[in-house]
């Protein structure tokens, strides 16, 4: 499989992104973070039902600030803004979107009730769509809650919920633990990711694991020209776009202050789900790869 990658899609967005967490990262203040990843999924032929449903290819950037500020000595106030970009190389006309976006704030807290639990909700609000149409519309505001029990150093169990207005399961339970086994190996069950990492030097993290990539969206136009269109109308629709992906992992802290992660695999499942209309892509397996840069300053 040829992985085709075209980076004149993204110069602005991701160079400039790269400079930005770079430049921040060597600002010294506390409780910050920048992020800023990019992530290509190669060609992946799409099926509706038995039907050939045409090939696409995904080019991902997002861009990530969060920060924290105390209010006593057991809670925080958690705040940030996110901006994710998927945009999709399509062989021809079909109904997958050309864009779609995320931008929105982060606003939540965390609470530590006893030396055992941690309790943390966060809510995001912003505008989730091809922003095609009126903003109104693709406004939406997921939000999650998770209840943290330190059984002890090396065992923390999560309990929860997560709530998305636009997904076709709008509320889902949560349940994820982190297991520190044996020295320098964990186990994690969490959300978006699961999966056992290894630290192989103090600097250098190494993983395996099972992750997901996407979202729910609003569309507001059909991506399809009206006089090819098979099937339902799909303008004014919700839209669950989902990538399960299983990949090699390794996080590099150059110092406290910036770090860099690349991950590379295969995609098991890909999803363009109109489920108010029944009408669903899916695609096969395909290869992946990711790099992003955290500074913390």
């Amino acid at each position: 499989m040829f992985i085709r990658c075209s980076i004149r899609r993204f110069p602005p967005a991701l160079f400039l992104a790269v400079a930005a967490a770079t430049a921040l990262a060597a600002s010294p203040a506390p409780d910050d973070r920048v992020s800023v990843r990019y992530s290509h999924s190669a060609d992946n032929t799409l099926e509706l039902g038995s039907a050939p449903g045409g090939e696409v290819g995904v080019h991902a950037a997002m861009l990530d600030w969060g920060s924290s500020l105390p209010i006593n000595s057991s809670t925080r106030l958690n705040y940030g803004l996110g901006w994710s970009l998927f945009d999709f190389d399509r062989s021809g006309p079909m109904a997958v979107p050309d864009k779609l976006q995320k931008i929105s704030l982060s606003l939540g807290a965390s609470h530590r009730l006893n030396a055992q639990w941690l309790l943390l909700a966060s809510v995001q609000p912003g505008l989730y769509g091809d922003l095609e149409g009126g903003s109104r519309d693709a406004f939406n505001a997921t939000g999650l809650f998770l209840a943290n029990y330190a059984r002890s150093r090396e065992l923390v169990w999560s309990f929860g919920l997560r709530a998305d207005p636009f997904a076709d399961k709008p509320v889902i339970p949560i349940v994820g633990v982190n297991w520190r086994f044996a020295p320098n190996w964990e186990f994690t069950v969490g959300f978006p990711r699961v999966g056992f990492g290894y630290e192989a030097t103090p600097a250098l993290k190494l993983g395996l694991g099972l992750s997901a990539q996407g979202g729910s969206f609003h569309v507001g136009r059909d991506p399809r020209p009206v006089s090819i269109a098979v099937g339902p109308r799909l303008d004014d629709s919700l839209l669950d776009y989902r990538e399960i992906r299983v990949g090699l992992s390794a996080d590099y802290k150059f110092s406290d202050v910036l770090s860099l992660t690349l991950e590379a695999g295969a995609i098991t499942d890909q999803k363009f789900d109109y489920y108010e209309h029944g009408y669903t892509l899916n695609g096969g397996s395909t290869a992946f790869f990711t790099f992003g840069l955290t500074g913390r300053f």
